[in-house]
């Protein structure tokens, strides 16, 4: 069947069937037509564009209207490899997990997955750097290759590093007294011997193995697959953060061997709207989630759950009075030295009060989780519940590992589940980043008493048809499609 006239080809005005995947709003009446545009039309088709302010340094907008699924960007890293404080061994060749502890690259004798990895020998991966390992005679740790990798790029003086030096490092705010500094002298402890007679410019070797650690930190997002890693970006890492974001991405394994990222929406999103994804994980409440991104990516977040007291009514951080159960709540959330008050007494904590508190509950929290036997949570549960709101952090948490101990029948399981289910879809409305989360969930909802097990474990796999290849969402599809 012949496909349907859309609209005139950009080429030769003839009626067209056929339309730009990206953009799709160039038409082509033939294949042929389209390759011979695209050198044109690539300046055009794409979904983003770059902008810059005083407060924000360099982000991205849509360039169009876009809608839900439509894709916005994709790319090959500039630069990767292992997460800067892994502890697992990772193939320098592939990037892979080692399932085995004796495999080496026969030259440096870093970690491989196997002997004959193609990667090893591969001159656009480990192949680049192995003689310099071995010149070196740098002690095999995972945690510095990405460090290695981008120091050769930096005396090289190569393209790729004028594009990471773009990035920001907020090196000015990682110096001594910082834990970011501490890790930085720990690194360049390892890697001090590679640096050994460097005369690239008049940066000193301390100095440059600080703006690495700090292009790392703030820019490098971690890769799945390869699990493990992390890959620096040139568009990918601009987007900026929301605690609602508005993309989602995914990796990849390209021909090269490399973590290609593909960025997509996951709502209908204007032109000139921010392009968003989220930094920290959307299970914290808003006290923790600011602390962390004010601590590794040092900026605030304003957005609209964080200036929200409630976090969306989900009460994520809110405490319960103890004189008439009322919500204690912060008076400004966007202020780290906020005062918390009571919305039914005139009670009032400080943030310091708050902080050792959550600590304390923090504590105990980790403490009975690391055996999570049903009664224990149980009991865990009901003394959080006497002092936090039941839609805490903390109560989430609990209440998640015990769904999935209690019996079908026990009229709490089903309770508990429906509140899990209710918090994570207000907090992550797309699906994007607390689907494994909201899957198991809803699998444990399907085994009590009158609910329609099929349109729930239904909704559970279409959340998960995202997930990453042998990733435990996958192997959770799998089995819950084996259950339907």
């Amino acid at each position: 069947m012949e496909r349907e006239v859309e609209g005139v080809c950009s080429v030769c005005n003839e009626p067209a069937a056929f339309k730009c995947s990206g953009c799709k709003q160039q038409f082509y009446c033939k294949k042929e037509h389209q390759r011979l545009d695209w050198p044109k039309h690539k300046l055009k088709c794409l979904a983003f564009e770059i902008r810059e302010s005083p407060e924000l340094g360099r982000y991205l907008i849509a360039s169009r209207d876009l809608n839900p699924g439509d894709s916005i960007l994709s790319e090959t890293p500039l630069v990767w490899g292992p997460a800067l404080r892994t502890d697992q061994r990772i193939c320098v060749g592939c990037g892979r997990k080692c399932t085995k502890t004796d495999t080496r690259c026969m030259i440096c004798l870093w970690p491989a997955c196997d002997v004959n990895c193609t990667g090893l020998r591969d001159k656009n991966r480990h192949g680049m750097e192995c003689s310099f390992i071995v010149k070196a005679k740098i002690i095999p740790r995972c945690e510095v290759l990405l460090v290695i990798r981008m120091l050769i790029l930096w005396r090289r003086k190569s393209k790729v590093w004028s594009s990471i030096e773009k990035l920001q490092s907020h090196q000015e705010s990682r110096g001594p007294g910082t834990s970011a500094f501490d890790e930085t002298v720990n690194v360049f402890e390892c890697v001090k011997r590679f640096l050994s007679g460097s005369k690239n410019d008049s940066t000193s070797d301390m100095d440059i193995v600080a703006k690495i650690c700090g292009l790392i930190d703030v820019n490098a997002l971690e890769t799945v697959p390869p699990e493990g890693c992390v890959a620096i970006y040139e568009n990918a890492c601009l987007l900026e953060h929301s605690c609602l974001a508005n993309t989602r991405h995914s990796f990849s394994i390209d021909d090269k061997g490399r973590p290609k990222i593909t960025v997509k929406a996951v709502c209908s999103i204007a032109k000139g709207s921010h392009l968003s994804t989220m930094y920290t994980h959307a299970l914290w409440a808003t006290k923790a989630r600011r602390e962390h991104l004010m601590e590794t990516k040092y900026f605030s977040c304003h957005c609209e759950r964080c200036s929200d007291p409630t976090e969306l009514n989900t009460h994520l951080g809110t405490l319960k009075c103890p004189q008439d159960n009322g919500s204690i709540l912060p008076k400004d959330p966007l202020d780290f030295n906020s005062t918390w008050g009571c919305d039914s007494c005139p009670g009032i904590l400080s943030a310091s009060e708050v902080s050792q508190f959550l600590g304390k509950i923090e504590e105990d929290v980790d403490q009975v989780m690391e055996t999570a036997k049903k009664e224990t949570l149980i009991d865990l549960l009901s003394r959080l519940t006497a002092l936090l709101h039941p839609g805490h952090q903390q109560c989430i948490t609990v209440s998640h590992s015990l769904i999935q101990l209690l019996p079908g029948d026990d009229p709490r399981k089903s309770e508990l589940c429906k509140h899990i289910v209710k918090t994570t879809k207000t907090l992550d409305p797309y699906g994007v980043r607390l689907a494994l989360y909201t899957a198991v969930a809803l699998r444990e909802l399907s085994t009590c008493p009158g609910e329609d097990r099929r349109r729930l474990l239904s909704e559970a796999v279409t959340l998960l048809s995202q997930e990453p290849k042998e990733s435990a969402g996958e192997k959770l599809r799998i089995l819950i499609e084996s259950e339907l």
